[in-house]
């Protein structure tokens, strides 16, 4: 593969700098790629108001996968389309079948506009985008649409509380962690990014074939796998590093733009 039609690289930890924003270095590659023809795709555990926390990213994205793939947004419109949601009764019975493995667990759930958590989650958050109620009860019953269910424990890893919920009635849910932060997010059945990623490419005719993927952590794994040729970041979690095709340095090091620099000049060897 010389030049991408599609690239497509996850946010936080991946294409951002440590300190969650878009180095310079990011922001020409990126510029660069769209200037011969190559749209950029955001693919991200980041719903859209998240998203929109980045006004120097927006002008350079093309769409945005949001929600581990549960949403297709456009940030030029401000369309949102959700693509698999969870039903809200079928949530709440994992949700206790989860609190039953983990009954230390936090709930919250991502509604696409924004989140409805229980009061343990607002130290950790602050109050953008969330509305804040007593218990896990009051958060299903306050949610009008579920299109990711988080769940959080203070003194555990992710994947920590992803072995003490195996084997427990998820409803066919996707799941993920983000290794050593103690977070579980649940999808919709099959809503992972590659899905969402593979919805935005076939609605405009594009096989995995012409797509470049870059990732760091076990959510990111899916595309990776998908993509034909993908990128593990230099820090990425095993999972992530399994799946991809390739590495590439870190996110503090540029790796995304570095990769993108290599592949616009035709550097096939140095891009791998």
């Amino acid at each position: 593969m010389l030049k991408p039609l599609v690239i497509a690289s996850d946010l936080d930890g991946t294409l951002l700098s440590p300190g969650g924003t878009l180095s310079e270095r990011t922001r020409e590659a990126l510029a660069a790629a769209r200037a011969e023809g190559v749209a950029v795709v955001a693919v991200t555990a980041r719903t859209p108001y998240g998203v929109d926390m980045l006004p120097d990213l927006l002008p350079l994205l093309d769409g945005a996968i949001c929600a581990n793939g549960a949403i297709d947004y456009v940030p030029e419109t401000g369309r949102i389309r959700v693509l698999r949601s969870i039903r809200i009764g079928p949530g709440r019975r994992v949700a206790a079948a989860i609190a039953a493995r983990l009954p230390d667990a936090v709930f919250a759930v991502e509604t696409g506009t924004g989140i409805v958590g229980e009061e343990a989650y607002r130290p950790l958050v602050g109050a953008s985008n969330w509305d804040f109620v007593p218990d896990v009860d009051a958060v299903f019953k306050r949610a009008k649409r579920a299109v990711k269910i988080k769940v959080y424990c203070a003194g555990r890893t992710g994947e920590e509380m992803a072995a003490a919920v195996e084997g427990a009635d998820l409803g066919g849910l996707s799941m993920c962690h983000w290794g050593d932060f103690g977070m579980l997010d649940f999808n919709a059945r099959g809503a992972d990014k590659a899905f969402g990623l593979a919805s935005w490419c076939k609605d405009r005719r594009i096989g995995p074939e012409s797509v470049v993927a870059f990732g760091d952590m076990p959510n990111d794994a899916p595309m990776l796998a998908w993509a034909a040729r993908s990128y593990a970041m230099g820090d990425a979690h095993p999972e992530a590093v399994q799946a991809a095709t390739d590495r590439t340095a870190t996110n503090a090091e540029d790796g995304v733009a570095q990769v993108i620099e290599a592949l616009l000049a035709g550097d096939t060897a140095a891009a791998a």
